[in-house]
């Protein structure tokens, strides 16, 4: 038998947990415990069997438990949607935890992957608050462990880790790691130069998609690069060398124009949900059942998206369109050393 004291989060009338570091003999995770009422002061411990969960004790009192298993329960409504065994295998790396890269996050999860590298060198600000996944009890926090708190509420049985550190300033041996590591990269931070390190290191080995807001949320577009397809450099070509020259810059890349920060959490779900299914089409896209040839259009590798009426190609707001692309032979495909 094998006790331990488990990971959990709570609230007046339930209790889900899980070990983030099982020990041996625990070979069931995501249990969820009935109770009156609790607090984050009294101390759980389970006892286990290779059979599974056999006793809980709160304060050495004993309980009743009743057992959920993720494995055949939480993908219940994706079922036959997407292949849940082969995101279980996936490993996603999201760059940036702002607004976007929060909300793919947890998406990504709810949709089945449970395996995710996330870096982010930042903490949550109350202005965050207003177009996010986080709340008041974040300010303060280091983005990544904020995230880490809701993702376990969903999926006990993720495995995240976290890193804490700007990209731009990262071990160059350390970044190739991740990205060697990686099925997946999600760049979405605000920086044109993380833009251009994570397509100058990656567009070789490991497919990137890097979604974007326009100015005031009016509209967005998302462009993905697949080793041997156009690099983010190839498309955005025009743009570099401003990019480069304006640092404290952001662009919308069908006008080449600078943009603010300011949008409404409404616009930004809008690239966020694409990005998403995006993401499960490249990361199921060899498979039988794979929706990838039903999502993207042959030829083109970025989406444009507009919320607003007169917004980059669209004369009527909610409008989508692929763009074809195309390898530009005189891309440096820069490394950035």
């Amino acid at each position: 038998m094998t006790q331990a004291v488990l990971y959990g989060v709570t609230n007046r009338y339930a209790l889900a947990i899980s070990s983030l570091k099982p020990a041996p003999g625990l070979d069931r995770i995501g249990v969820f415990f009935s109770m009156v009422e609790g607090s984050e002061d009294q101390e759980l411990v389970f006892s286990f069997s290779k059979a599974g969960l056999i006793q809980a004790f709160l304060d050495n009192e004993e309980y009743p438990v009743e057992i959920m298993s993720y494995a055949t329960d939480f993908n219940k409504r994706n079922k036959g949607l997407v292949d849940e065994s082969v995101l279980q295998k996936v490993v996603v790396t999201i760059i940036g935890l702002g607004s976007g890269g929060s909300s793919i996050v947890l998406d990504l999860i709810r949709c089945g992957v449970t395996h995710l590298t996330l870096i982010e060198f930042d903490t949550v600000s109350l202005s965050n608050l207003c177009r996010s996944v986080y709340t008041l009890a974040d300010v303060g926090r280091k983005k990544t462990e904020a995230i880490l708190d809701k993702a376990l509420s969903i999926n006990p049985c993720v495995r995240l880790t976290l890193i804490d550190e700007d990209v731009l300033e990262m071990d160059i041996e350390k970044l190739e790691e991740i990205i060697g590591q990686s099925d997946l990269i999600i760049e979405a931070t605000d920086s044109p130069q993380t833009k251009i390190l994570i397509n100058g290191r990656a567009c070789h080995s490991t497919p990137v998609i890097y979604p974007a807001v326009y100015e005031e949320g009016k509209g967005g577009d998302i462009f993905f690069s697949f080793p041997g397809f156009p690099c983010y450099e190839c498309v955005f070509h025009s743009v570099i060398k401003h990019m480069l020259e304006n640092t404290d810059l952001e662009w919308d890349y069908t006008t080449g124009q600078a943009k603010p920060m300011p949008a409404l959490i409404a616009d930004i779900q809008v690239v966020c949900a694409r990005t998403v299914k995006l993401a499960l089409a490249i990361l199921t896209g060899d498979q039988e059942n794979s929706f990838l040839s039903k999502v993207i259009k042959p030829g083109c590798t970025l989406l444009l998206i507009g919320n607003e009426k007169g917004v980059s190609v669209f004369p009527e707001a909610f409008g989508e369109a692929w763009v074809e692309t195309h390898i530009d032979p005189e891309c440096s495909c820069q490394t950035l050393e």
